[in-house]
């Protein structure tokens, strides 16, 4: 089944016992990720994020605290190149839309220097001390794979689920019994009767794709990529997609991010590196020319479709 849910569509597929155990939990994961969507969301001024955020709430709870520590984790691990404030940029390219003249370097630079340094931190007791505005903080590049990765649990946890598959507008987790085969897009035939580049086997694992294939901003007659690199402010012109596997979702999907803006392979040794942090991840990333990167990690019984 789909269900809107942050900004996207939520698709369940869930093995169970019964019919009536599935639909149960279908029913119950939908009412859940309504409730999720209400804590993490930036599309509604009432969500918990936004009351945080804006400062009407100096207390975040610890649903929202959690997420927090989780994006200021890879902010400082990825040395940038995931910053929750990347929406001031966007901003700044949404406007160069309307006026169709593009935003100088400089200019961007300046921007890009403003929300280097993270904007809240994680204090000793677990709670998230805010360092200076938040109002522009967007979490939806980690956001939605949790929310995942939270519904998936809950499934797992009801009487006679067996298998679940969740996924979050791209950001797919599979728990449970059995396998999944998953497709990965062509990112320059990025086209929805074209047939995936390839396929990989996933069991009780995660896989997410980011990249500039289908979207972009258009301005002065080009066509500019919608992934920025948060460290000059400039659109990510090396890669074309970067898909990476792991554990979990919210993993999965932060680090899709990471990798779509490293150059490939900065972004490889990256994926690589994390096995140091006990993170069990793997990725491919097709640069813009159609070469393919892959890491150490990524499985070795790929497929084409």
């Amino acid at each position: 089944m789909h269900q809107p849910v942050m900004g996207t569509d939520l698709e369940l597929q869930i093995t169970a016992a019964s019919v009536a155990a599935a639909r149960a939990a279908e029913a119950d994961l939908v009412t859940e990720a309504k409730r999720l969507e209400a804590v993490f969301t930036v599309f509604d001024p009432g969500s918990d994020l936004c009351a945080w955020r804006s400062g009407a709430v100096a207390e975040a709870g610890p649903e929202l605290a959690r997420l927090l520590a989780i994006a200021a984790f890879w902010q400082v691990r990825s040395g940038g190149a995931f910053n929750p404030l990347t929406r001031v940029l966007t901003d700044c390219w949404h406007r160069a839309e309307r006026e169709q003249v593009p935003p100088s370097r400089g200019e961007l630079a300046v921007v890009a220097g403003s929300i280097a340094a993270p904007a809240f931190a994680v204090t000793e007791g677990g709670g998230i001390e805010r360092r200076r505005a938040c109002d522009h903080l967007d979490l939806n590049a980690v956001a939605k794979g949790h929310v995942v990765d939270l519904l998936a649990t809950r499934a797992l946890a009801r009487d006679g689920v067996e298998r679940v598959v969740v996924n979050a507008g791209g950001d797919l987790l599979h728990r449970g019994t059995g396998t999944l085969r998953v497709g990965v897009e062509d990112p320059h035939h990025a086209y929805d009767n074209v047939p995936p580049l390839l396929t990989v086997l996933v069991a009780d694992g995660a896989v997410a794709t980011s990249g500039r294939a289908r979207r972009w901003f258009q301005v002065d007659g080009q066509r500019r990529s919608r992934v920025l690199d948060p460290r000059t402010g400039w659109p990510v012109e090396h890669g074309a997609s970067a898909t990476v596997i792991a554990p979990d979702a919210a993993t999965a999907d932060v680090v899709a991010t990471v990798a779509s803006v490293l150059v490939p392979p900065e972004a490889v040794a990256f994926v690589d590196g994390l096995a140091g942090d006990g993170i069990d991840a793997a990725c491919l990333v097709i640069d813009a020319g159609g070469g393919r990167h892959r890491s150490a990690r990524w499985p070795a019984d790929e497929a084409p479709a």
